[in-house]
């Protein structure tokens, strides 16, 4: 029995996905109900105190519980967020929760690794993200955090984008070792480098958060402890991370920035002061305006100042009004960096990567079902879904799956009567189930080209021999 097929432990499960709670700790030994935790604030203050509890919660004095460390902190102190397992030890002098973790997650990928064969790969990839992270912790420690893009991390987790269950897990195994990513790996293209960085125990007492970055601070998203991965499409899902923003200085000339919007086939440009500056924007319209207005005009007279910065974090939905008006906005990264531009051109390239592979699928759903209906009649469909142990209730609603259970019953096949191969079409419409789950799910990620000529030469294949 293979490792993916074999029931997994709770334990197992730390190393592949699921955060590790106190009740971990005290299922393993690691800590005892009714011990005392202590997390001092500051240097020479009095350090606030929790106890233990058998369900694996902390009792503050006033009595309130908390099943998050972070939230047991950060509910004592002034600040925003508290990486709590950093916060808290046990006894006034005793390990630190982190560390009491990381023993724990080495404890399982060693009975992990002894418990799998080499043929079980699933279980040799856990093991290997566990000592991939432990070195990426130590680096973090020592202020010489990894990098890599959002592209090579998903590869150490055997994904090619970021679908709901990839970027739970990865989010998941991150705080486990008390890392996250700057910038936010999610809200960001495939070829963006991020780092993976261990966040300050505190986060400073900010005004409340209106957008992505502000509430996904590094430190923030660490101490909430809590996997939220449903963030949409933000603006740094967007931006290229090998494209530069291309800007001119306030004191540039005419030629200066005419000679740079042609070079990159531009119709407008950042005027920065500083990287983290913008002093406004010039544009073939605002050139033109100005030197209508005043032939003798300078280049600070076409410089429109009346332009927008939005965080890298902020959902498209939230901006388009903006971007109808003003024809463009531009984007700051985690660092208030100003390091891109969005314009209604971006948005227009980025509904057709998406609506090109909705509508795909919306055919490829619409001439399956045409195809069963007019080849057989309900109780035959019927019955082909139950012997593929699903259930069927009537055309109309028929799923992929359903499609998939017709189609490969022998019985059925042979009545369509298509000179075709019944396996090699069954794997084919099994491919194409779940790239309909990924265009159903609106992942961030643009659907591959090679999946797109998939639902293309499908459909067509299905056309041909439907008639």
């Amino acid at each position: 029995m293979s490792l993916e097929d074999r029931p997994r432990t709770r334990r197992e499960l730390l190393i592949d996905g699921r955060r590790v709670r106190l009740a971990d700790l005290i299922e393993a030994s690691l800590l005892k109900p009714g011990q005392e935790l202590f997390y001092q604030q500051r240097v020479g203050m009095e350090p606030f105190r929790s106890v233990l509890t058998e369900r694996g919660r902390l009792r503050l004095d006033d009595g309130r519980e908390f099943s998050s460390p972070s939230a047991a902190a950060t509910a004592l102190a002034e600040v925003t967020a508290v990486a709590g397992w950093s916060a808290w030890r046990v006894g006034r002098d005793g390990p630190y929760l982190y560390r009491l973790r990381q023993e724990l997650l080495k404890e399982v990928a060693d009975e992990v690794s002894r418990a799998a064969s080499t043929a079980e790969p699933e279980a040799d990839a856990a093991t290997q993200r566990f000592a991939l992270l432990n070195d990426a912790r130590s680096a973090a420690d020592s202020g010489e955090p990894r990098t890599l893009t959002v592209q090579e991390m998903l590869k150490l987790w055997g994904a090619e984008d970021r679908d709901r269950s990839t970027s739970m897990q990865i989010e998941s195994d991150l705080a486990n070792h008390g890392l996250t990513t700057v910038p936010d790996f999610r809200a960001v293209s495939l070829d963006h480098v991020v780092r993976i960085v261990a966040p300050a125990v505190e986060a400073p007492t900010i005004p409340a958060a209106t957008s992505l970055e502000e509430s996904s601070s590094p430190s923030a998203r660490l101490a909430s402890e809590e996997v939220s991965v449903d963030i949409g499409l933000t603006l740094g899902n967007l931006l290229s991370g090998t494209r530069r923003l291309a800007a001119v200085s306030p004191s540039a000339t005419f030629e200066e920035a005419v000679t740079t919007m042609q070079l990159n086939d531009y119709s407008q440009l950042a005027v920065l002061a500083t990287p983290r500056k913008l002093h406004g924007a010039v544009s073939w319209k605002s050139i033109a305006e100005a030197r209508h207005l005043k032939p003798d005009a300078k280049f600070s007279d076409a410089v429109d100042r009346n332009v927008q910065v939005f965080g890298y974090g902020t959902r498209l939905l939230d901006v388009l009004d903006v971007l109808q008006r003003d024809g463009f906005i531009f984007v700051s990264d985690f660092d208030n960096t100003i390091n891109g531009i969005i314009t209604t051109a971006d948005v227009v390239q980025k509904y057709d990567e998406t609506a090109t592979p909705f509508f795909l699928i919306g055919e490829v759903d619409q001439e399956l079902r045409l195809l069963i209906q007019n080849t057989f009649d309900e109780e035959t469909a019927r019955q082909a879904c139950t012997a593929a142990k699903i259930g069927f209730k009537t055309f109309h609603e028929m799923t992929m799956g359903q499609y998939q259970a017709v189609l490969d019953n022998p019985s059925c096949w042979a009545q369509l009567g298509w000179p075709l191969d019944r396996k090699t079409f069954i794997q084919r419409l099994d491919q194409i189930r779940r790239v309909r789950n990924t265009v159903m799910h609106f992942n961030p990620d643009p659907v591959r080209a090679e999946d797109v000529a998939i639902l293309r030469n499908f459909l067509n294949l299905i056309r041909r021999y439907n008639g």
